[in-house]
């Protein structure tokens, strides 16, 4: 998906990647020309039209999934239509530039899925694959990166990502802006998952068409549009955190050591870990070591604002060469850094309301300790948690630990705070 710029900008950026990348000839092969000549007519531009200005402010790429003209993208693709429908429209562009106007009819946001419908539509759908690909399988990438024009990717089939609650597939394959809700096939031209996202270096991801064919289901069952999209989404984010939740609160947690304390350790899928320390540095004043996790699992809801994801981190500190009145004064810098791990605007949440306090855990060690809510201003029921806690009573040692949850209701938040402050502790 695109949001666009200033013509000067845009084109001042192309002409930056184009005289800064070297350029790599790719052999494509003949199935990819074969499976874009037959297949290009089901693959449609999708324009979101600003109403005021009567012109484009992002673009992305669909197709179609049925013959009564339903359209399968992205919902960052169309999120501006969702998030204020009287200011937006949006229309699709065919290969044989036909243009018409699009009605939204459903989305899946967890899944970064919607579906939109024009019943003038009269073009093929294509074949949904019922089963995985093989690993290592030719797969096939069609959108229109960049407004320039249908184009058609080959990469290979890499399986569904480890570290991620949602599934997400690996497509090793460059999608490039603007083929974000195009369909990727296989070598008989069947849907094997939707564009969502590249990471560079021959490396993208694909939604699964399991879930683009669960949400199909929901939308023919329902048998007509959704009339409240923001309820709609409130009800997808609260049921995905429930058993999200559910199932990290009900698996077994362990530890492992950080400096003198207990930090948690990896929380597979839903967390991975990183870690550092300066120990190695013989000119450092203090010493410090810390320890880093954070989901893969974020999910858009608008350009300022994403939810579902989960980090938490752990810091041990020892004064080494600093005076105890330094340290202390670093230290309580440290402790004012802190900010929530997902992004969000005022437009979308409240402030943060907290609590704080002094606590003492087992070992007799002496916390101060910040908790924090603020709520979803669109769906009610959901959270983002902050959650700060560092020691106070040592004068040149003290462990820090900190986590966001975005997304979550108050008793999953206040759960999972119970069993983090457990596991997290200078025993």
């Amino acid at each position: 998906m695109i949001r666009y710029l200033s013509l000067f900008h845009l084109f001042r950026w192309i002409a930056i990647c184009f005289f800064s990348f070297p350029v790599t000839a790719y052999s494509v092969p003949e199935n990819a020309q074969d499976l874009f000549s037959e297949f290009k007519q089901s693959i449609l531009q999708i324009r979101v039209i600003d109403i005021a200005s009567g012109s484009k402010s992002a673009i992305g790429s669909g197709f179609i999934v049925d013959s009564k003209g339903l359209v399968a993208t992205n919902y960052h693709v169309v999120e501006q239509k969702v998030s204020k429908s009287d200011k937006y429209r949006v229309e699709y562009l065919t290969n044989t530039n036909q243009t018409g106007e699009l009605r939204l009819v459903d989305v899946d946001v967890v899944n970064d899925l919607a579906l939109l419908e024009s019943p003038e539509l009269e073009l093929p759908p294509l074949a949904l694959l019922s089963q995985e690909p093989e690993i290592g399988e030719p797969i096939y990438a069609l959108g229109n990166p960049m407004d320039l024009g249908l184009t058609v990717v080959p990469g290979t089939y890499n399986g569904v990502l480890k570290g991620s609650y949602y599934p997400r597939m690996h497509f090793t394959g460059s999608l490039n802006p603007g083929m974000s809700g195009g369909a990727t096939l296989d070598n008989k031209g069947r849907v094997v998952g939707i564009n969502v996202a590249s990471a560079g270096n021959q490396v993208s991801f694909l939604v699964p068409v399991s879930d683009l064919q669960l949400l199909l289901n929901e939308y023919v069952d329902r048998g007509e549009a959704v009339a409240d999209m923001q309820l709609r989404i409130r009800d997808q984010l609260l049921t995905v955190q429930e058993k999200k939740f559910y199932k990290l609160l009900n698996m077994p947690w362990e530890s492992i050591r950080l400096g003198e304390a207990d930090v948690l350790e990896e929380l597979p899928p839903f967390v991975k870990c990183w870690g550092g320390s300066n120990s190695s540095n013989t000119k450092a004043e203090y010493l410090t070591a810390d320890r880093t996790c954070r989901s893969q699992d974020d999910i858009f809801l608008n350009s300022k604002f994403n939810t579902g994801s989960m980090e938490y981190q752990f810091f041990w500190l020892q004064a080494h060469k600093l005076h105890s009145w330094r340290f202390y004064n670093y230290y309580e810098k440290l402790f004012q850094d802190f900010i929530a791990g997902n992004k969000a605007s005022e437009e979308d949440v409240t402030n943060f309301e907290c609590q704080d306090g002094f606590t003492t855990h087992q070992s007799d060690r002496q916390n101060k300790t910040l908790f924090c809510l603020r709520a979803y201003k669109d769906y009610p029921g959901l959270y983002d948690v902050l959650f700060l806690q560092g020691t106070v009573d040592d004068a040149e040692r003290a462990f820090v630990s900190h986590f966001t949850l975005a997304g979550v209701s108050k008793s999953s938040g206040l759960n999972f705070t119970k069993r983090f402050m457990e596991y997290s502790q200078w025993r």
